[in-house]
């Protein structure tokens, strides 16, 4: 027998026969590979609270509508997926049961678990997932995901449909995707506008409280059917158990109080422990200190709407005039890597189409182009935010750099959740500072939703990049893929959609006596627990 991850390999298209491939999708439900990170199975004592200090508040926490990290921090405790990502990024089934492909590769019919309750008390049924995915079809901000999807069914109450207008060899891997995840909602949520979702889920945690500028509060939800098909935790599925009553996300931008409140006990774990204080804290025996490599693409989006960044040869003289070890070096205090790809290194996607547009670092040239084009001193501005300092410091770098080429730059500075709104004002900025993390680290299908239609983070559509974002999901093999996403990764560079500066590398950070917590992109507070 094949286990999911087997079966998103098939999936994947690396050279398994169609038979083989149908029979993976048979037994599919019969067996989940053994690939969960070991957790202690013994009973835990319940505490009474665990407090996560976390960089920023989220701007919703209606899961559709946003890519912050700070939403999925929160979010990916209360609600769950159809299918999901393990530990390595391969598709296992979440909240599905099995699925099976047809022949032709157009329908996907997934069987639901049976007895998983939302948070109301009701029952989860194939209702609820139809009711889902047709409120993301019709207006998540990812809702290109579900653009080959034709027909949306529920024939019985654990039988889910999905039709596709034509083949998608990578559909699983969209569907699993949770930059922006297709969450499950009880049907009557089905109606709700963005931002206005009741925090109904399945998820081993329910939603108590909001606190704006203090904290988002979660209890462990005492109905939640653990999945018995994993032995512990695995990516964002595998067997959750919640060892606290109440789990505090506490809301704590500024570092010097998160490593503060680290060491006083007053936080339990921490998101981002800055380097300095990694060296000061190494001798600690109070303090465990985790290490995650790529955590994200330092970077920021360029709006092709508003001038003067609607002209490619001003795009091109600010991408030629920044010097990416500078602007890294002092806004990640040294944590960082340099390299050209969209994807990190490692990855099977990773690629180096158009590295000759990357950290070319040359003011002269830079400034020589910004005549050219006819630049008259028209203001550049960038957007920037508070709560991540890497985000403001690397904003500040920037402007410094651009105005020594004879720019005018102002910066704004917001905090996170009203910079998170900003971004969608087409008018309001030139620059908008961000950091890339799930997408790169999940694969290419995610990543670059940001910059095609409808989502379109530079707001002015880019047929060609529409175009091969549509090739680059429909490619009917591995290689034909990634020469695809060569393609594309060039386009993003030629026309200057995204300033990448680098890869940032980042510590977590909890109390030792903090058990059972893996880091990972997003923090997963199921199976942790308190010693002692």
């Amino acid at each position: 027998m094949k286990n999911t991850s087997e079966l998103s390999r098939c999936n994947n298209g690396r050279g398994i026969g169609r038979a083989f491939f149908r029979q993976c999708l048979i037994v599919l439900g019969l067996c989940v590979a053994s690939v969960s990170v070991p957790f202690v199975a013994q009973a835990q004592a319940l505490k009474p609270l665990l407090v996560f200090g976390q960089e920023a508040p989220p701007p919703t926490l209606d899961p559709y509508f946003t890519t912050a990290i700070s939403t999925r921090n929160v979010a990916m405790h209360i609600f769950e997926q159809l299918v999901t990502r393990d530990e390595k990024n391969a598709v296992i089934p979440e909240l599905a049961e099995s699925w099976q492909i047809s022949p032709d590769g157009l329908t996907y019919t997934f069987k639901i678990r049976t007895g998983v309750k939302f948070h109301n008390g009701k029952t989860m049924t194939s209702a609820d997932v139809k009711a889902s995915f047709e409120r993301y079809k019709r207006m998540a901000l990812a809702k290109v995901t579900l653009a080959s999807v034709s027909e949306i069914n529920a024939p019985d109450i654990t039988t889910f449909e999905l039709k596709l207008k034509q083949r998608q060899p990578v559909f699983l891997d969209e569907l699993s995707a949770f930059v922006t995840p297709i969450a499950i909602i009880p049907a009557e949520q089905a109606d709700r506008e963005g931002g206005k979702l009741e925090l109904i889920g399945t998820g081993p945690m329910q939603f108590v409280e909001w606190v704006p500028d203090s904290h988002i509060r979660l209890k462990r939800f005492v109905d939640y059917q653990p999945d018995a098909r994993y032995k512990g935790t695995d990516g964002f599925g595998g067997n959750k158990k919640v060892w606290f009553d109440t789990v505090d996300f506490k809301f704590v931008k500024e570092p010097g109080a998160r490593v503060a409140g680290l060491e006083s006990g007053q936080l339990q774990i921490i998101e981002d422990l800055p380097p300095e204080s990694a060296k000061r804290l190494v001798s600690n025996k109070n303090i465990v200190m985790y290490d995650l490599k790529n955590f994200w693409l330092h970077g920021a989006w360029v709006n092709h709407h508003r001038a003067p960044t609607n002209d490619v040869r001003i795009r091109r003289a600010i991408q030629m005039a920044l010097d990416m070890d500078e602007i890294m070096e002092i806004s990640t205090d040294g944590a960082y890597s340099l390299q050209p790809g969209l994807q990190y290194p490692g990855n099977p996607y990773y690629v180096k189409n158009g590295e000759q547009y990357y950290n070319v670092n040359n003011p002269k040239k830079a400034a020589a182009l910004l005549k050219e084009a006819g630049y008259k001193g028209e203001e550049l501005v960038i957007i920037t935010n508070s709560s991540y300092q890497s985000m403001y410091k690397a904003a500040q770098i920037v402007s410094e750099q651009l105005k020594g080429i004879g720019m005018k730059v102002r910066v704004d500075v917001f905090d996170w959740a009203t910079a998170m709104n900003q971004r969608r004002n087409k008018e309001g900025w030139n620059l908008w500072f961000t950091g890339q993390g799930s997408g790169p680290s999940v694969g290419p299908f995610s990543a670059l939703k940001d910059v095609v239609s409808p989502q379109n983070n530079q707001f002015v559509a880019d047929p060609i990049l529409d175009r091969l974002f549509a090739e680059l999901v429909a490619g009917e093999t591995f290689d034909a893929r990634k020469e695809t996403f060569g393609k594309f990764q060039e386009r993003v560079y030629e026309q200057v959609l995204f300033l990448k500066f680098g890869d940032l590398m980042r510590k977590q950070a909890s109390r030792a006596n903090v058990k059972g917590f893996i880091p990972y992109r997003i923090p997963r507070l199921w199976n942790v627990w308190i010693e002692g």
